[in-house]
């Protein structure tokens, strides 16, 4: 971390759709939601700029009057914000010749930022700290401890030349505040606001107080993240937004913090100096649906025990995390690399042993075995409705020779055929190594390329690996039989899925 932090430092600045009656699907288009995003607060704290990722508009509201004045369309030319970028802000580092902005932060630059297992937001006031917000994940305990911060924990970290990182932990002992997605910091570093995404709260933090002595140390790992009695030392308020806080602006004079809502269209207002919530502003959004509804639970920690973590924690906008997990589902002692679930509508059965038939099934057994929740059919409902909206990565343009093997000579089609690529079957590929589980669930094919690591256990640390290191009892379809240039043409193929 010392060598990845402490780094050149430079400025930054409802509708139906229509359709013939006797057509096989009549599907109602999804309301346009608002979707705020990133958040500016003029000097005094009277108006505040949101980009409202749905629409692709720019609202101008009044915070006084606690209403928008107007919107304007989002510059064409101009990258709109996302909701899985890492919100940065301020004088951030230089890494590998490129600043650390949203377009580069991506899961792989994470990577070289030890401990910070999901980073979320990344502030810099002056160019002697980084301030960090992040969600430790320790993938390598079972889940059945989850208790204590043994294997979530959320917390920010300030790195600082020469020292390295300094910790503090988010969560207390029975609660936790999950999914950390903003930080500001105020320009004297006394106070630091957090957004908790997933407990709707926004976390203030003493910037100013020691760090008491004798904390729990583990080793290789930061101390402070897993002794929650700390917490106390640090906080000065928790905060209640509306659902899914995901970014923050503080005015001039430190005086007003506006948070945007991301699931409930809406702005959360603060005054900072009473430290009290002033009003929450609607943004106009439609009614949730059902999967709106979802969503919200997606990304919601009140449907897991002590609120350490969400359904978005391992799937952040319903991908993957790229780390195995061990789910007391199908016992303890036989990790297994997270999915994706983009796609996810039309690929049953699911789970990596195929076990569960459908989403509602899988839906409920996952919260009621790893989030310890017992979900309502309604709940239930709402989860799946979600899942159904989340669409598979769009496939690059493909290429002919090597789809040209993927459907003849390598024989991958037999199991990964039609439009899903998967046959909904469990099939024996060699990679098995514990008793009783050698055959697996066909996986999607679909955006392969955004899914590192592979195969069940993630031994695979790029598609080149699956045919190269893992195919020893050559199982892997007719991929043994291909030449070099071969092999080369149907990972390129793979690729473009």
């Amino acid at each position: 971390m010392r060598h990845a932090l402490a780094l050149l430092m430079i400025p930054v600045s409802c509708t139906l759709t229509s359709a013939r009656l006797d057509t096989p699907a009549f599907t109602p288009a999804r309301p346009v939601y608002k979707n705020p995003l990133d958040v500016t607060v003029d000097e005094n704290g009277e108006t505040a700029r949101v980009v409202l990722t749905g629409p692709r508009t720019v609202a101008v509201v009044d915070l006084k009057a606690g209403r928008v004045i107007k919107e304007e369309p989002w510059p064409a030319d101009k990258r709109l914000p996302e909701a899985g970028d890492v919100a940065a802000s301020g004088s951030l580092p230089i890494f590998g010749g490129e600043q650390l902005t949203p377009e580069v932060i991506t899961r792989e630059t994470r990577r070289y930022l030890p401990g910070f297992t999901n980073l979320r937001a990344i502030t810099a006031v002056t160019w002697k700290h980084t301030w960090v917000a992040n969600q430790w994940a320790n993938s390598n305990l079972p889940v059945t401890q989850l208790g204590q911060a043994w294997v979530f924990a959320n917390g920010i970290s300030v790195a600082v030349p020469k020292y390295g990182v300094l910790p503090v932990p988010l969560d207390e002992p029975n609660q936790g505040y999950a999914d950390p997605s903003a930080i500001v910091v105020t320009p004297e570093e006394a106070f630091a606001y957090i957004a908790s995404g997933g407990a709707d709260r926004i976390l203030v933090v003493d910037l100013k107080k020691e760090r008491p002595r004798g904390e729990t140390k583990r080793s290789g790992q930061p101390d402070s993240y897993f002794d929650l009695t700390l917490s106390r030392h640090f906080f000065v308020a928790r905060l209640p937004t509306q659902s899914n806080p995901r970014r923050l602006g503080l005015s001039d004079d430190g005086k007003t913090l506006v948070v945007s809502n991301y699931l409930s269209d809406s702005l959360t207002v603060i005054d900072t100096e009473k430290l009290k919530v002033v009003k929450h502003i609607s943004l106009g959004g439609p009614i949730p649906d059902a999967a709106r509804r979802g969503e919200m639970l997606f990304n919601s920690a009140k449907v897991t025990q002590f609120g350490q973590f969400t359904c978005a924690s391992c799937h952040p906008n319903g991908g993957a995390d790229g780390l195995n997990w061990d789910l007391p589902r199908d016992g303890i002692g036989n990790p297994k690399n997270t999915k994706s679930l983009l796609g996810i509508k039309d690929t049953a059965p699911y789970g990596w042993l195929g076990s569960s038939a459908t989403l509602a099934d899988r839906v409920r057994g996952t919260l009621r075995t790893l989030h310890r929740y017992e979900p309502s059919d309604e709940e239930v409902g709402d989860l799946v409705a979600y899942l159904e909206t989340l669409n598979a990565p769009a496939p690059a343009k493909p290429q002919a020779a090597g789809k040209a093997l993927f459907e003849g000579k390598a024989g991958c089609v037999t199991c990964h055929g039609g439009p899903t690529f998967q046959d909904g079957k469990s099939h024996n590929v060699g990679t098995g190594t514990i008793e009783g589980e050698d055959r697996f669930d066909t996986p999607s094919l679909r955006g392969l390329r955004h899914t590192a690591p592979y195969l069940h256990d993630g031994r695979g640390g790029s598609i080149e690996d699956i045919f190269s290191k893992h195919n020893a009892k050559k199982q892997h379809g007719a991929a043994d039989g291909l030449s070099a240039e071969e092999l080369g043409d149907l990972i390129a193929y793979l690729k473009s899925l």
